[in-house]
């Protein structure tokens, strides 16, 4: 072919053939270009994918330590609730709901949030009774969140409930005891000189005629000595009730003989059933313990409850067993108990009652305690009146 043909007018065959030397220059140059940047981008992509791997290591074990941590938070035994910045609750475990008695939703609204209301770096300890019926005692501490850029705070919540009831128990029962020792002490001193006193009233009424007052006051004398030596066998009960005699017995005899001995105590609601009445609800076979001393308890529950009602009314007492213990339970229709006498009913010497000696239900504490068990009443119970339960192991060593 004639190149001639196929060159413009007025161009230079040389300057078309640097031209095309050129182009080939930047071709291969653009070639090696495109290769040294093939190999950045495919080193790149190989860095990339190393930290990709371990950016997914990081977030692995991020998410292993939040759920490890949010594991550790929910099996914690006090409760824990964040606070943001703002002062809104950002996140609390099962344990803080449970103790300060609210859902979830509750304790972010404000409402919720005023029960930790107060709270600081020193320990705050306060009463709470729930809408249960559950009174709780907690102590609450707070403390900044460190190293965050949002600031906040977290609140430990510890249940104290139990710590506090066991401090109050050891306190009454070293009050108890140094009582009962004084008790014991006072008794065998005052029985010397009063059986003399009834050994003379009774030769006064066996030789005086019995229609004159001096017969009359020697019969006086005798029930007042019988009165001060029924207290006085309470004391020495009270003094000393460590003396257990420990059998297997019937549920159902106990209960029926300490209604029985309540009843004849109290005339008045032995002669009017349809006005004092007395159900008994017995789910326990066989009870071990000491049976003298249990039914002198019972007694005193059915004699206190039939008493507490002036003018009539229902006590019912409940035999039943939880969790191997035997609960024995005797609540009643009158007024009930003040408030401020809760958790004080066994203290010895506290009566509400004019003629009552403040004995009868220190005793029952007492016998509740050398049992290994309990005692308490609350009110109001089932009837509307006082709830008295005394619970013990039905086979404690």
């Amino acid at each position: 072919m004639n190149t001639a043909l196929l060159t413009p007018p007025n161009v230079n065959p040389g300057d078309l053939a640097q031209v095309a030397t050129e182009l080939t220059a930047i071709s291969e140059n653009l070639l090696a270009s495109y290769g040294r940047l093939a190999r950045h981008a495919e080193r790149v992509e190989g860095e990339l994918v190393v930290a990709n791997a371990e950016l997914a290591l990081r977030v692995s074990q991020v998410d292993a330590l939040r759920l490890h941590l949010d594991a550790v938070r929910r099996a914690l035994p006090c409760g824990v609730v964040v606070f943001r910045a703002d002062g809104s609750v950002a996140s609390a475990n099962p344990r803080a709901l449970e103790l300060l008695g609210v859902t979830e939703d509750e304790l972010h609204r404000a409402a919720g949030r005023e029960l930790l209301a107060g709270a600081s770096r020193t320990e705050l300890v306060r009463a709470l009774d729930l809408p249960d019926g559950t009174h709780r005692v907690l102590a609450v501490r707070r403390a900044d969140i460190p190293h965050s850029d949002e600031g906040g705070s977290v609140v430990i919540v510890d249940d104290r409930t139990e710590e506090r009831r066991l401090s109050s128990e050891l306190a009454s029962r070293s009050k108890m005891a140094a009582l009962g020792t004084m008790a014991g002490g006072i008794a065998h001193e005052v029985r010397n000189p009063l059986n003399a006193v009834r050994g003379f009233a009774a030769l006064l009424i066996r030789d005086l005629d019995g229609t004159t007052r001096a017969h009359r006051f020697a019969q006086r004398i005798c029930q007042g000595v019988d009165e001060i030596d029924a207290i006085i066998e309470s004391m020495l009960g009270f003094a000393s009730p460590e003396k257990l005699a420990r059998e297997a017995f019937d549920a159902a005899a106990l209960v029926a003989e300490a209604v029985e001995l309540a009843l004849r105590d109290d005339p008045r609601a032995a002669a009017n059933t349809e006005r004092w009445s007395v159900e008994t609800h017995v789910a326990v076979a066989t009870i071990r313990g000491d049976r003298i001393k249990l039914r002198q308890a019972l007694r005193n529950l059915v004699a206190n409850a039939l008493q507490a009602q002036t003018e009539g009314g229902r006590v019912v007492v409940d035999v039943h067993e939880v969790s191997g213990d035997v609960v024995l339970r005797v609540h009643d229709a009158g007024p009930g108990l003040a408030a401020h006498l809760h958790g004080r009913a066994g203290e010895p010497f506290l009566t509400t009652r004019a003629e009552g000696t403040g004995l009868g239900l220190a005793l029952v504490h007492a016998i509740a305690s050398v049992h290994g068990g309990r005692f308490d009443i609350r009110s109001p119970g089932p009837l509307g009146g006082a709830d008295a339960t005394l619970q013990f192991p039905t086979f404690h060593a």
